[in-house]
């Protein structure tokens, strides 16, 4: 399977908290939306829903150029939802009760249902004798292709089917056990996704890609053991991959175990430096830490990383607020 057929997973989302205590009960949060390269996302809807225990009705907000303000939030608990075509949404909780700050900062990360992620240079992937060996019929790899082109356009009923009916044909096909298992995750059904992904490694045990996103689906269930060992175990065969750094330092940060998650975070900097989600989690350990230094530098390495005038300008926003 090549790395090109495979989705990944990072959804993952860190809040860029700032700001002072403030007793105010109406809140604000803001923040800027990126593809995972730093390109602003040109136009998305953000599905406000407040948290209660009686229904509410949620409010619908359209934005564009990346920036979005959302002000006027007097509840405690509330749930923002960020969506855009071709764009997996991302979701943001906020408890104003336990965190009472006026203004929440955020820079949230939509990735694509497909993509493609770096691999350092030489970086170890390999599949088994099996897997090369296989002859896959031609009527199952025109279900799987179709089931592609339907998963990166965002139809994901569409191409569970297609996925389906290329495993008919030919059960063994690891291509499409590996991206029928990425869509039950995205659909937060991790049991369901496990079931596929472990077949894929029992027949394909050397794909980084399946290994990576059975680890997620186990962080997912909250098994940070299991997916701890196999995020190292994808290690031990590529040393320097910054993905897998990224994803133990975010399972070190989910356990408040910020020491540990900053060890790995640093490591996966230094081998993928354009990796946006380890510098969004550094932020996120630093200021759990009271590290207000190592944000400032964290924010200013971002600065320039992307090189947008907006995102620039919002970036300067919270340096203001720790005096840089």
């Amino acid at each position: 399977m090549k790395l090109t057929k495979s989705v990944l997973l990072f959804s993952f989302l860190f809040l860029l908290q700032v700001g002072h205590s403030n007793a105010a009960t109406a809140h604000t949060v803001r923040g800027v939306v990126v593809t995972p390269d730093g390109t602003v996302v040109p136009e998305f809807t953000i599905i406000v829903r407040h948290v209660s225990q009686k229904p509410e009705l949620f409010t619908r907000k359209r934005y564009k150029n990346g920036e979005f303000t959302v002000g006027g939030l007097r509840g405690d608990k509330y749930q923002l939802r960020i969506s855009s075509k071709l764009y997996i949404t991302a979701r943001l909780d906020f408890d104003f009760k336990t965190d009472p700050r006026s203004t929440e900062y955020s820079i949230v990360i939509l990735h694509n249902y497909r993509n493609e992620r770096r691999f350092v240079p030489g970086a170890a992937y390999t599949v088994s004798v099996k897997t090369l060996q296989e002859k896959i019929p031609d009527m199952a790899k025109e279900a799987y292709m179709k089931g592609v082109e339907l998963h990166r356009e965002g139809h994901l009923e569409e191409a569970l089917m297609q996925y389906g009916k290329a495993l008919r044909v030919y059960p063994n096909y690891v291509s499409a056990l590996g991206d029928l298992g990425t869509v039950f995750i995205l659909y937060n059904r991790p049991e369901s996704a496990l079931t596929f992904l472990r077949r894929a490694h029992d027949i394909d045990d050397c794909n980084v890609i399946i290994s990576l996103n059975i680890a997620i689906a186990l962080t997912e269930q909250g098994d940070y053991a299991g997916a701890t060992k196999l995020f190292k175990k994808v290690l031990s065969t590529n040393p320097r991959l910054g993905l897998a750094e990224y994803y133990i330092a975010k399972v070190h940060y989910l356990q408040h175990k910020y020491e540990e998650a900053e060890v790995y975070v640093r490591q996966a900097l230094q081998d993928d430096p354009q990796l946006l989600e380890a510098s969004m989690l550094m932020i996120s350990i630093s200021l759990q830490e009271k590290k207000y230094d190592q944000v400032r530098t964290t924010l200013l390495q971002l600065r320039q990383a992307m090189g947008n005038k907006m995102v620039a300008k919002f970036i300067d926003e919270q340096l203001s607020t720790f005096g840089g």
